[in-house]
């Protein structure tokens, strides 16, 4: 199955049409109606990422929502999500993202190839409305 994001224009013309990546199973990218309601150049997220030494800055837990507290002498740096624009208040987003074409990868999110995602950023604000089927 291939996933695709659209965007069309004020005037309902197609102006971008690229490959992304929804949810996992169990972890379903959220249908509906949407609007974007917050816009960060260089967001990050606070909910996954790695816990890395304090002290070396190497990473000592990789997946972070795999442990149940933070080994000691680490810190919580979060996965980066570049250009992101927020759909849900509780943590659902369009941002780059890395993902196998035509398969589901992410926890909710929808992910963006790295070269498409700032063309798509440029031409959102918040308030666009977004629909997913």
């Amino acid at each position: 199955e291939t996933l695709t994001l659209r965007l069309f224009d004020a005037q309902n013309r197609l102006a971008l049409t690229t490959d992304c990546s929804t949810g996992l199973d169990g972890r379903e990218t959220p249908r509906g109606s949407f609007h974007i309601l917050e816009m960060i150049v260089d967001k990050r997220s606070n909910k996954y990422g790695q816990y890395v030494s304090i002290e070396t800055g190497e990473v000592v837990v990789a997946k972070s929502w795999e442990v149940a507290k933070p080994p000691p002498g680490t810190r919580f740096q979060g996965t980066p999500m570049p250009y992101w624009m927020r759909l849900t208040w509780y943590g659902v987003g369009i941002h780059v993202g890395q993902f196998p074409r035509g398969y589901n990868s992410s926890f909710g999110c929808i992910r963006m190839p790295e070269d498409v995602q700032p063309l798509l950023y440029q031409k959102c604000r918040v308030g666009t409305p977004v629909k997913i089927r």
